[in-house]
């Protein structure tokens, strides 16, 4: 977990970590330098699972993810967001999975949505086999970021997050792990937080930008074909055309965001 300024939320979202009813894992929190209440809570958890890392300037989400992952011991690497709620079982569920499952690589879950006062407002359904995954991976994220357990080889064949790609650092992880098996497991496992503070909505401009250019990249590089184009004539309208508060209708009604 990497956190910047996650109050009110925080305690909420390490509690369902905290509390989970499968208890061997480290929980390393980074301190993306919050200027809030969140460094006095993480200083007092009294837990010695969590390993918690200060930066000492904002180095973003992921340059701040690649940090823990350098010094995580584990088989599998579990993500988790700082303003969601993973329910109890999540990741024995997960693990069970992957364990039963030894072809995969990464596993994602099913969300429900919730508001500020954890009243659910949705879900997001995600396909959940391999093939209509990597369909789905020409257009938009089909692994919620907040629910992956990942075998912690991959990130490391892999060289982590790319921080040039920072508010699209998941979709770009995932363009380049195509190669590796993926599977989402069809049970809402984590509360998915949708208010106005969510970093996609207070960033959502460089967030389009930068799809765009991850997606015009790729083409370039002939790593998408000419069937993608439609998808990339979208992106690029979508991009430069719709205003600010138009990008936040179209992906609240989405359930993207």
């Amino acid at each position: 977990m990497s956190v910047k300024n996650g109050m009110p939320y925080l305690e909420n979202a390490v509690n369902s970590i905290l509390n989970q009813s499968y208890k061997n894992f480290e929980f390393i929190i980074v301190d993306d330098a919050s200027d809030d209440n969140t460094p006095n809570f993480l200083n007092i958890i009294k837990d010695n699972r969590v390993i918690l890392i200060k930066n000492k300037k904002s180095l973003g989400l992921a340059a701040s993810l690649n940090k823990s992952l350098r010094i995580a011991k584990g088989e599998y690497i579990a993500r988790m967001d700082a303003d969601d709620i993973s329910l109890p079982n999540r990741i024995e569920i997960q693990v069970n999975f992957m364990n039963n499952h030894k072809t995969v690589d990464l596993c994602g879950t099913w969300v429900a949505l919730i508001d500020q006062n954890n009243n659910k407002i949705g879900k997001i359904h995600y396909p959940i086999s391999d093939k209509e995954i990597k369909k789905t991976l020409r257009k938009i994220t089909p692994l919620i970021h907040p629910t992956w357990l990942i075998r912690s080889k991959v990130f490391h064949k892999l060289n982590g997050y790319n921080s040039d790609w920072d508010f699209v650092e998941d979709y770009e992880f995932l363009l380049r792990a195509r190669k590796f098996k993926m599977a989402n497991i069809p049970q809402e496992l984590l509360l998915w937080r949708s208010v106005s503070s969510r970093r996609s909505k207070q960033d959502i401009q460089k967030m389009y930008l930068k799809n765009f250019q991850l997606k015009l990249k790729y083409f370039r590089e002939g790593k998408l074909d000419l069937l993608y184009l439609p998808n990339l004539v979208r992106s690029f309208i979508s991009t430069y055309l719709f205003p600010k508060k138009l990008k936040i209708y179209f992906n609240e009604k989405a359930r993207l965001i």
